[in-house]
């Protein structure tokens, strides 16, 4: 069990500053929805190491990141896959080996 990034959307959708993705030492990690106009982590990145808390908090002053243990999180995988449109799905071939994929 460990601590990983959550990001309130209702305080970062409010406000749309993006700081927490520049800042993020591990790449990929924090990265930004434009429909839902807030950050979000992948959880499967973040190393916990609450250099985006900091950042959110004092420098943005914002406050809508916090530090939480992974087994508390709603959805994890929400979290983690929230972001990629059903188009860019779409893209995915249909078939394997010239055979329809089932």
């Amino acid at each position: 069990m460990y601590l990983v990034a959550d990001v309130d959307v209702d305080v970062c959708s409010s406000t749309n500053c993006r700081l927490c993705t520049q800042y993020c030492p591990e790449s990929n990690t924090i990265l930004f929805d434009t429909e839902r106009k807030s950050a979000y982590i992948a959880v499967d990145r973040c190393k916990g190491c609450e250099i985006c808390v900091g950042i959110c908090d004092a420098q943005a002053k914002h406050h809508a990141i916090k530090m939480v243990w992974i087994t508390d999180l709603d959805n994890p995988f929400e979290i983690r896959n929230h972001g990629f449109k059903n188009s860019i799905v779409d893209l995915i071939p249909k078939t394997i080996n010239g055979n329809a994929a089932k």
